[in-house]
């Protein structure tokens, strides 16, 4: 079928098309199928949409599809039926309850890489290891897949640190790096931004300057200072991964051998030999009890020496918020406190659990240094600083990070001793002042667990960029869901 191209300036995230409803019926091309079109000595494969609002004898492409054929409006392409890739057996297989050989997972994610496979297919595949038993063998066979399928930083000896997630604030990663980098060791640290969080580490260094850089530029900057701040999404770092995560978030679903590839892929791509685990324990986090802290624990250590690295873990309390800023520009106030101030300012607990985690891997790779001693005498700053330097530069002063210019303070209306903190009230308060999106937007939480508070002491600040989003926050505040307060006696 020869078909006239019309373009829309639209990215569809993958190569999707649109056929006339009636030209596709009459071709036996249907809703999901994928299609082969060819443009001169170029072909792609694309993914079929049906619209009877297409004319007959077009094709729609988005933006993706136009650029990897080089076509233009108007031009036209050859339209053939393609089978459906082996894959798709596979995955059939997987649903069955049956075990796949290294080949069929590689299958798999190369198709999942190259937009092959549809989401519905991504989905089955995705639910099929959720409802299974947990096999080693396929987890590592997942994580070789997704690391072979992508590109790799060319770091030797690397350390590298992760956080499952799920505790807001715990922007540990920044002072981590800084120390580590300037007791020598190269920690080429790739992060993501938030997904369901108020913030990433991309987000909050974002806030501090580029985090946009090219595999050889990572290699410079870590090769001039030992470390850096780089998001993960403008690499092609097991890019399958960006993919299960998606189909995992729209369903809700966490299926351990998907989370552990995809923590460990990412690792193993940098070029990490040496990565500790943060895993928080908890409620409002992933983990809520020690014995499924201590299964995931074990899990991550063998698939590490299975793919011969050195995985090692830290079950942290994860009950409530780390630092007192939430929200990238919140959080990039209270790393760049801790580290101006050498650890003299800025939240007790994110300084302590970043110090720990420091020292956790320096002695894992029997360093003689001491994270304290690091924070302390300036070093961790002035490697921050290097860092962000290398990366372009960008603001290192707390002071000169912006916030949001509305704000609201809720008080407290009784005085007590604050006994919980509850991370999901938090978040959810500052998601809907517009975090991550909005950088500027976030909250102060005034007092932590374990606070003495006065009638009409300062609780929560919220910032945001929208007056309407504030309002929103705000009542959703003054629920007083947030802290959980021991009421004393008065005075």
């Amino acid at each position: 079928m020869k078909a006239k191209v019309k373009t829309l300036d639209i990215r569809a995230g993958k190569p999707v098309v649109i056929l006339n409803n009636r030209d596709a019926a009459e071709r036996s091309i249907f809703l999901g199928d994928r299609i082969c079109i060819k443009y001169r000595d170029l072909e792609g494969m694309a993914i079929v949409d049906t619209s009877k609002e297409v004319p007959r004898g077009n094709i729609v492409l988005f933006e993706e599809t136009r650029e990897e054929l080089g076509v233009e409006e108007d031009e036209n392409v050859e339209v053939e039926s393609t089978i459906k890739p082996d894959s798709i057996d596979y995955i059939k297989k997987k649903v069955q309850g049956e075990e796949l050989t290294y080949d069929e997972t590689y299958s798999i994610v190369e198709d999942a890489v190259e937009f092959r496979l549809t989401d519905s297919e991504l989905m089955a595949y995705t639910v099929a290891i959720d409802m299974s038993d947990f096999s080693l063998k396929e987890a590592k066979d997942l994580t070789r897949a997704m690391v072979e399928t992508g590109e790799e930083i060319d770091v030797e000896n690397a350390l590298d640190k992760h956080c499952i997630g799920g505790v807001p604030g715990n922007r540990t990663t920044p002072i981590i790096v800084s120390i580590i980098a300037a007791a020598g060791y190269k920690i080429p640290k790739t992060s993501s931004r938030a997904i369901t969080s108020p913030a990433g580490t991309a987000d909050t260094m974002e806030v501090i300057t580029d985090v946009k850089h090219s595999l050889e530029e990572i290699e410079d900057i870590v090769e001039k200072t030992n470390g850096c701040f780089s998001w993960g999404g403008a690499l092609n770092l097991a890019p399958a991964d960006d993919e299960f995560i998606r189909v995992r978030d729209s369903l809700n679903l966490d299926p351990l051998e998907q989370l552990l590839s995809s923590v460990l892929a990412k690792k193993k791509a940098v070029g990490a030999d040496t990565v500790l685990i943060d895993i928080p324990m908890g409620d409002g986090t992933k983990v809520r009890d020690q014995k499924e802290a201590s299964k995931l624990s074990r899990y991550f250590e063998e698939l590490g020496k299975e793919l011969g690295m050195d995985v090692f873990t830290l079950i942290s309390d994860g009950s409530t918020p780390i630092g007192q800023g939430i929200g990238p520009a919140l959080e990039a106030r209270d790393v760049l406190e801790v580290l101006k101030s050498c650890g003299e300012k800025g939240p007790e607990d994110l300084r302590d659990k970043s110090v720990k985690m420091a020292d956790l891997l320096l002695d894992e790779v029997s360093s003689d240094a001491e994270a304290e001693e690091i924070l302390r005498s300036g070093d961790a700053y002035r490697k921050f600083k290097e860092i962000v330097e290398a990366q372009g530069g960008g603001t290192t002063d707390p002071e000169n990070v912006e916030l949001a210019g509305n704000k609201y303070t809720v008080k407290a209306d009784k005085r007590g001793r604050i006994e919980d903190v509850k991370n999901e009230a938090v978040s959810k308060i500052a998601k809907a002042a517009g975090c991550s999106r909005e950088k500027k937007s976030g909250l102060y939480l005034h007092k932590k667990k374990g606070d003495p508070v006065e009638e009409g002491d300062e609780l929560i600040t919220i910032y945001s960029e929208d007056p309407k989003r504030l309002d929103k926050a705000v009542e959703l505040a003054e629920q007083g869901k947030v802290y959980r307060l021991k009421s004393l006696l008065s005075k």
